[in-house]
């Protein structure tokens, strides 16, 4: 329940410098990692420090312990685990203990919005004007991010299922539920050639790649049209200079 799965660096410390109490902590993707390693984003008494959870193969590598699956990583958690750290200017050992996990779904209490009475436009002069790409020079700066339920063929049992997907960076990441933490699957921008709608089924999409092609149902049209523009724009991003497919060829209904 404290995994965000569309967390960057950034929001992770303005959520935790938010709550003002030492020792509150998430988990999130390492945005520079493979697609199965992660981050611990912690709060310590005067600034928020970022922790790697790297996957190693066989197992998550965390400081100078091992654990074999993400179950007995998460055990680790519940245990209420000390933290110690070297401050690289001061060399003072600080030390916290992570006892307070950031949900990542907030109770929404109507009684705390406050009412607007007036409001007028204010027109920005040219001065007030920015531009975003010259404000903006954090590589982890990420806009481009959605989730949501599709329903995706299987690649060798080709039934349908109901996925939770995930897209964030260069991956599209699909798990078996919403609060999951470990992805059925991951789509990789990098490699992918192509995505078309496909109106041989209701709502229906397709990506694909070398080797692949995956078939992907929307809700309804403008959802298929929401997704298909954020992985066009993708793919386009992460994999400029590929060689584009030819169309795939229409599934049959299911």
């Amino acid at each position: 329940k404290w995994f965000h799965p569309v967390l960057n660096r950034n929001t992770a410390e303005h959520i935790l410098t938010g709550t003002n109490r030492v020792g509150s902590y998430l988990l999130r993707y390492f945005s520079k990692g493979g697609p199965d390693d992660l981050t611990v984003s912690a709060k310590f008494p005067d600034c928020v420090k970022h922790f790697q959870i790297l996957w190693e193969g066989d197992g998550y590598a965390f400081g100078k312990h091992k654990f074999d699956n993400l179950k007995k990583l998460m055990q680790h958690f519940e245990n209420i685990p000390i933290l110690r750290i070297s401050d690289a200017d001061t060399l003072e050992v600080l030390e916290i203990e992570l006892r307070y996990p950031y949900p990542r779904e907030i109770h929404d209490d109507m009684a705390s919005y406050d009412c607007v009475h007036d409001h007028i436009e204010k027109m920005a002069r040219p001065a007030d004007i920015h531009s975003v790409s010259s404000d903006v020079e954090d590589p982890e700066f990420e806009i481009r991010q959605k989730t949501g339920f599709l329903t995706k063929r299987g690649d060798r049992i080709k039934n349908w299922k109901n996925r939770w997907f995930v897209i964030q960076k260069q991956w599209m990441r699909y798990y078996a539920a919403k609060d999951s933490t470990n992805p059925r699957g991951v789509i990789d921008f990098t490699k992918a050639l192509d995505c078309n709608a496909d109106d041989s089924f209701s709502n229906g999409f397709t990506i694909t790649y070398p080797k692949r092609i995956y078939y992907i149902q929307a809700t309804d049209e403008e959802e298929r049209k929401a997704w298909l523009d954020m992985i066009d724009w993708k793919i386009n991003y992460y994999n400029p200079h590929r060689e584009k497919p030819s169309k795939p060829p229409p599934l049959q209904p299911k």
